[in-house]
């Protein structure tokens, strides 16, 4: 079991890094992006600014040059020397058609035609508006005429044979005109140290993750590992204290047997019996921790006379606590006579619930059992008069070797609440307690009621 868990936790682990690998570079590609759709804004913004800035200059510095009125005219009156810089239409729509949109492209396409956009003042609001400049390593700004280049500016140290790397950075491309001829075209690259700080920053987020993960599981394993020890030496000790008991029963049996034919009230014999019914199941218990210590214990059901076996029980009880007052009674529906257990295991859960309520129920225990049937199950209830059980300990009653510190003065290793609940959940039932310190305790076992 502990490779298999070292074997899973790797695995595990591994996956954890494939997939801060995977988040990484979906990051980086996300960071990316983000960053072209900022530039490829500003980049827009600035060179449309531009084209309608030295556009305007334009008409300013010399009147002679058109101007733009807008009127409305049948197309049929236009001159043959008239020069259509496109039409706008609005019987269908288009993203990104608006008069204002023309117009600004039909001034851009009249300044294209005698002069070129100023790179230098692009150049210059770029670097005063976009946000991300320092952490550019080069870039360049080109207008073309069809495929011809017009102008063109390069910033940073080898500009030129940074950007011939085609492969490596952003392109962003605006249409200028409503020609389709010009256009500008940037191209922009990032720092080495930049793409290294993020991703660098990323590392360590994932590497910090993952060492954490590491040892929660390394933490994880340690705990599994001196648990599975302490419950093998548990489990050990208990094989042991059962191996052990077998000799001097063995021996006592022998001794009866000796005795019984000078016994006239058959008080040897009843022991005798007794003895040989707990040596065979000593020898029952010893037989299955041997050959089902990985599986649960197999039940051999049969019928069970619950009065009876009560009061086989309590009769023992009453002897083992004969300097105590007890008072027992047993209230059985005679839906409930006879139910469909494992003897031997019943038993002992009965048993067991008995043997607590009076051991916590002081000198003069009052103890009640009824059981009956509701929906098609067994529910059986024991309840005493004792100290009770605090509300803090509760949650815990049913937990291997767990004790109650306020119990502590009454002799017991806390395996038989927890041992009762595995017999129960075994027969397909669960196990529930009501208890008020000071007023005593009750405890309801539910099975399926199997004929």
């Amino acid at each position: 079991m502990k490779k298999r868990f070292a074997i899973s936790t790797l695995l595990v682990l591994l996956l954890l890094v494939v997939s801060q690998i995977i988040w990484i570079r979906q990051v980086a590609e996300r960071d990316k992006s983000r960053f072209r759709e900022e530039v490829n804004a500003s980049i827009n913004d600035i060179v449309k600014y531009q084209a309608t800035k030295q556009t305007y200059e334009l008409f300013e510095i010399d009147p002679e040059s058109p101007s733009i009125t807008i009127t409305a005219v049948n197309p049929d009156s236009l001159s043959a020397n008239a020069k259509s810089y496109g039409s706008y239409e609005t019987e269908s729509y288009e993203e990104n058609t608006s008069i204002a949109n023309f117009l600004e492209a039909a001034m851009t396409e009249i300044l294209l035609e005698e002069n070129t956009l100023d790179l230098n003042r692009i150049d210059s609001l770029f670097r005063n508006n976009f946000l991300h400049t320092s952490e550019l390593s080069a870039y360049s700004f080109i207008t073309k005429e069809k495929d011809t280049t017009t102008d063109s500016l390069y910033f940073g140290i080898n500009a030129m044979q940074q950007l011939n790397d085609t492969t490596k950075g952003v392109y962003i491309t605006v249409p200028l005109g409503t020609s389709g001829t010009y256009r500008f075209v940037s191209h922009f690259i990032f720092k080495p140290a930049t793409d290294t700080r993020r991703m660098t920053i990323l590392v360590i987020i994932s590497g910090v993750a993952v060492v954490a993960v590491a040892l929660i599981f390394f933490v994880l394993l340690v705990q599994l590992q001196r648990q599975m020890h302490r419950l093998y030496s548990q489990e050990k000790r208990v094989r042991g204290i059962i191996h052990d008991l077998k000799s001097p029963l063995s021996y006592i049996f022998s001794m009866l047997g000796f005795f019984e034919m000078e016994d006239k009230n058959n008080l040897l014999a009843e022991g005798k019996s007794r003895v040989k019914q707990l040596s065979d199941n000593i020898e029952r218990m010893l037989s299955e921790v041997k050959l089902n210590e990985k599986k649960s214990a197999a039940l051999q059901r049969e019928p069970y006379d619950l009065a009876q076996h009560c009061r086989e029980i309590s009769h023992d009880l009453e002897m083992i606590y004969k300097e105590k007052d007890i008072t027992m009674t047993f209230t059985i529906a005679r839906e409930a006579q006879v139910i469909y257990v494992d003897p031997f295991y019943f038993d002992s859960c009965l048993r067991n619930l008995l043997d607590n309520a009076i051991k916590y129920s002081g000198d003069a225990p009052v103890i009640t059992l009824t059981a009956g049937k509701e929906k098609n199950r067994i529910l059986i209830r024991v309840a005493d008069n004792g100290m009770g059980i605090p509300k803090k300990d509760q949650r815990r009653i049913f937990t291997s070797f767990f004790r109650s510190p306020r119990q502590s003065s009454v002799k017991g290793h806390g395996i038989g609440l927890s041992s009762a609940k595995q017999i129960v959940k075994a027969h397909g039932g669960n196990i529930g307690l009501k208890s008020e310190e000071g007023k005593g305790t009750v405890f309801t076992i539910s099975i399926p009621d199997k004929q």
